[in-house]
């Protein structure tokens, strides 16, 4: 129950019993016929499939009208002592290697529902995807589309076939699209800096968002060999892909490195305290003895994987550690990122993503309505009232209105919150809801329902939907026409920018349509109701309710003096059956 709350409370994908043992799934089959390493090549090579870059020649593979460039390494790999250091990128090379194969997915938990997860991984992870139209390449000027995945920061990878790019592009050759690998979990996101050694190490809590600015650093210096306009690029991802882009807005580091960024169902909300990520650190000293960053660098590779696994599940989100990250980073939306162009949105029923986690429809009622339970604990007045108000206005066709609330506060909430601070400071902002939903009415128009739609993939999450390539089309092109020029506006769908005024909303659906102040009402109860930051894990709160643990104790004494009053019936009903026997 615990876990699936901390699944539901982070975003996190569903975690499954670990494949390490286990036979190849047919998707673990599937991934490993994708898998090869890129070779250096001595000698000959085809010109037409070869592109310059600073740190080598990378010789892709062409089909359909497309060039692919897979598993480029973007900077030095994190290995060895360059474990738990910031990126630095590869020196000048003319070193001739093949970019056929994706790389490295980043050390993370092995879950059959996790594709990405059952190619191989490795600490070598910081490698990027190419894909563009080969028409052209050499002297086009096009728009870049950097994708970034999600997974709680703990999951997922490039190898994924939701995170590819070549249907996306076939149906969109007027851009360019990339996507990238990033350290995850314990590697990319565990503060050391209050370790003996640990002054080198500041900035580790943050290593998998400095690990993209350094991927969009290589984008920017090599992109136009590609065929890509460096001064014309556009970040976007959901989840933490979503997550990451707000925070890479809100960084000194990346700034110059993007014109353009979309966010979808993702938000600076997602950010440990530098508190919480000490936390996860002790929890990684006690499970290894290490007392410092040393001795954790001694790890071996299959130590960090048994590692990963024991404590992955106390994950933290990137840190507020005023470094890299800063204590505040909504405050960044009040001018310092207003040059960047942004679209942001969610889903209408993101919680429900995560009804399987909870173990289905009973037990996720049961979670939701013991995180409220939690989070009212700190209510005052005007928030219980708010609360209260909210819960009562959902529509009577919503089965889970707590779901909705969270819905709002983890993740409509904060986009709002962006996108009026953005606007307000002369940023242009667009907002989109997303309400087309699965074919299993429970799942509604859940977290990540939208991902197929806007890359072209056809790897719905669930159930899958009655697919609408209309709404597809659509969407991608409003994706595609914000990346060209700043505004996702088509012929059949004007899309105007956001302001505190009209507060216009796209909502993108079986229809697509254009809505003034959406969801007016539940936007006003929530303003004051809107935690800044997520918990990334549940058992955190376990710590700060004690409520939860008398009643968890008065269950558990439940139960024990159940079993004494079972032994105790059984045993006199044992002894009266020997009386009879012996009579």
């Amino acid at each position: 129950m615990l876990l699936a709350m901390a699944l539901l409370t982070s975003c996190c994908s569903k975690q499954e019993t670990s494949v390490e043992n286990e036979l190849p799934s047919e998707l673990g089959q599937r991934m490993m016929a994708l898998y090869g390493e890129n070779r250096t090549i001595e000698g000959d090579y085809p010109d037409s499939l070869a592109v310059e870059a600073t740190n080598g020649i990378f010789v892709g593979s062409y089909e359909n009208g497309l060039m692919a460039f897979k598993g480029i390494p973007y900077a030095l790999q994190p290995t060895g002592d360059r474990r738990w250091r910031e990126p630095k990128p590869e020196p000048d090379s003319r070193l001739v290697r093949e970019a056929k194969y994706f790389g490295h997915t980043s050390i993370q938990f092995r879950s059959q529902g996790n594709a990405a997860s059952l190619y191989p991984q490795g600490e070598d992870c910081l490698t990027l995807n190419i894909w563009t139209a080969a028409d052209g390449m050499r002297t086009a000027h096009r728009p870049v589309m950097v994708w970034i995945h999600g997974g709680s920061y703990v999951s997922d990878g490039t190898a994924n076939p939701r995170n590819w790019g070549d249907k996306f592009v076939k149906a969109h050759p007027e851009v360019v699209f990339v996507s990238l690998n990033y350290r995850l979990g314990l590697l990319g996101f565990l503060d050391l800096s209050s370790l003996p050694d640990g002054k080198e190490f500041a900035c580790s809590g943050n290593l998998g968002l400095l690990d993209q600015v350094e991927a969009l650093r290589w984008i920017k210096r090599n992109i136009a060999s590609f065929g890509g306009d460096p001064d014309n690029v556009t970040i976007f991802g959901h989840s933490a892909g979503a997550g990451s882009v707000s925070l890479l807005a809100s960084i000194d580091e990346a700034q110059g490195l993007f014109r353009r960024a979309i966010m979808q169902s993702g938000s600076v909300a997602l950010t440990s305290s530098r508190e919480d990520c000490q936390s996860l650190t002790k929890r990684v000293l006690d499970a290894t003895g290490a007392k410092t960053v040393a001795d954790l660098q001694a790890l071996t590779h299959d130590e960090i994987i048994a590692l990963n696994d024991e404590v992955g599940q106390f994950f933290r989100f990137p840190e507020r550690d005023g470094k890299v990250v800063p204590e505040d980073p909504y405050s960044r939306f009040d001018g310092f990122n207003a040059g960047i162009d942004m679209l942001m949105g969610t889903t209408a029923d993101e919680a429900r993503y995560w009804i399987d986690a909870m173990g289905g429809e009973e037990d996720f009622d049961m979670a939701v309505q013991l995180w409220y339970r939690y989070l009212s604990m700190s209510f005052d007045s005007v928030q219980s009232k708010n609360a209260s108000r909210f819960l009562e206005i959902v529509p009577d066709g919503n089965p889970w209105p707590v779901a909705e609330l969270l819905n709002d506060l983890m993740f409509r909430g904060p986009a709002i919150e962006m996108a009026q601070r953005h606007a307000a400071a002369g940023g242009r902002t667009y907002i989109y809801y997303w309400t087309h939903p699965l074919k299993d009415p429970i799942y509604g128009s859940c977290h990540g329902s939208e991902v197929c739609y806007v890359l072209n993939t056809g790897e719905q999450i669930k159930s899958g939907d009655d697919y609408n390539p209309e709404l597809a089309s659509e969407v991608q092109q409003m994706w595609v026409n914000f990346a060209a020029t700043g505004n996702p506006s088509t012929p059949a769908h004007y899309w105007p920018s956001y302001e505190l005024t009209q507060r216009p909303t796209m909502v993108l659906g079986d229809t697509i349509k254009l809505a003034n102040d959406l969801l007016k009402e539940q936007r006003e109860l929530i303003a004051p109701l809107m935690k800044e930051y997520i918990s990334p894990i549940f058992s955190d709160l376990l710590d700060k309710a004690p409520w939860y643990v008398g009643v968890s104790i008065c269950a558990l004494l439940a139960i024990l003096l159940l079993c004494v009053w079972l032994i105790v019936k059984l045993r006199r009903r044992f002894k009266r059956k020997n009386q009879n026997n012996d009579q």
